[in-house]
């Protein structure tokens, strides 16, 4: 069964941009990465729009490497005739068909794994990509979404309130650490090229932080750590200063960013994605604590650095706001909010009622 927030959400998106989506009645669309946080959530709105329009659906295709993590997340997708979910590698997957669009999604995201394996991060992201641009091409692809991430700008300045598309900052390539953003970067690069030597129509998302259903509560984002740990009871640790400033948006925001990009988006031209409220990894911690109404101790590895400006993440999203007309309507409190409950409705992680939490400590 759909989970509730899950039902309001795909009804938000639809309702909003419904005259754009209609679009794609009649077509055909491949997504990579269809099983993970984002491709669940553009396979729920498609899944409710042909529902609407069901003499003339749109015909999906979703690949990924996981296909069984649906019967986990959202098992309502798996039995529909207009949904077909295939086992692939991105890097080798050949299209089996002809599609009139194409959004490029997969790719590793959770900062663990790609500790764990950068070589096997930046191999996926290039060649995958690499492996779509020709596909598209071989197979006359209409339009093409790639959806990079905010990273392909590097270290944002501490004394830049914001990072703007026309930003020329960079990774830093003598740093492991940026193997991810160095990747994403280069796969832009192939789209640009695909863009102008082929005349293939490609826009590029670019994601910065988000929280929402779908999204893994094992993944070693701050959000999810902290969401997990207050879920469980289990005491929240800051491994930093706690002074690093973020934005989370919310996914029902980021679909209908996405959605707005792929049909409405300049070809060749690449799109923040976000929100624009910046807060502190601290203030993010305590946010949460709030949303769950856990009593779990909340610790801060280092103190501040007397003087030292607070590292930042923060889109400009105005190219999205003043082209696309897309702006995010979720606040973080209900954006949390949702994802808690969403956790909590379908038991996504293993959730301890606060109360039962708090007379654990008293009795120990």
């Amino acid at each position: 069964m759909k989970s509730r927030v899950v039902e309001q959400d795909t009804h938000s998106i639809v309702r909003s941009i419904e005259s754009d989506l209609k679009q794609l009645q009649g077509k055909s669309l491949l997504i990579t990465g269809a099983t993970g946080f984002i491709g669940t959530y553009l396979l729920e709105s498609l899944a409710l729009l042909n529902d609407s329009y069901s003499t003339s659906p749109c015909r999906v295709v979703g690949i990924a490497r996981d296909p069984q993590r649906l019967e986990r997340t959202a098992p309502h997708l798996l039995n529909r005739q207009d949904i077909q979910i295939r086992h692939g590698d991105v890097r080798t997957f050949e299209f089996p068909e002809s599609f009139d669009y194409v959004i490029h999604a997969a790719a590793p995201v959770d900062p663990g794994a790609l500790r764990r394996d950068r070589l096997g991060a930046v191999e996926t992201i290039v060649n995958g990509t690499h492996q779509v641009l020709q596909q598209s091409i071989r197979h006359s692809v209409k339009r093409l979404l790639y959806i990079s991430s905010g990273a392909v700008y590097g270290k944002q300045p501490p004394d830049l309130p914001q990072l703007v598309e026309s930003y020329l900052g960079g990774p830093d390539i003598t740093d492991p650490a940026w193997a991810y953003g160095e990747a994403k970067r280069y796969a832009e690069v192939l789209c640009s090229v695909f863009h102008q030597s082929h005349n293939l129509s490609v826009v590029v998302a670019r994601p910065f932080t988000f929280v929402g259903p779908y999204q893994s509560l094992e993944a070693d984002f701050a959000v999810t750590q902290f969401i997990r740990s207050a879920l469980r009871g289990e005491p929240i640790r800051i491994e930093g200063d706690g002074t690093p400033l973020r934005s989370y948006c919310y996914g029902a925001d980021l679909a209908v960013a996405l959605w707005k990009i792929l049909l409405r988006g300049k070809a060749g031209c690449a799109y923040n994605v976000g929100a624009e409220e910046p807060l502190s990894i601290l203030e993010l911690a305590r946010k949460v604590v709030s949303a769950t109404g856990a009593e779990v101790e909340l610790t801060i590895a280092r103190e501040p650095v007397p003087g030292q400006k607070p590292a930042r993440y923060i889109p400009d999203i105005t190219r999205l706001k003043t082209e696309l007309g897309v702006y995010p309507k979720f606040k973080l409190d209900d954006a949390l909010a949702r994802t808690i409950a969403w956790a909590r409705e379908t038991s996504t992680c293993k959730v301890d009622n606060p109360l039962d939490s708090s007379q654990k400590r008293r009795n120990q």
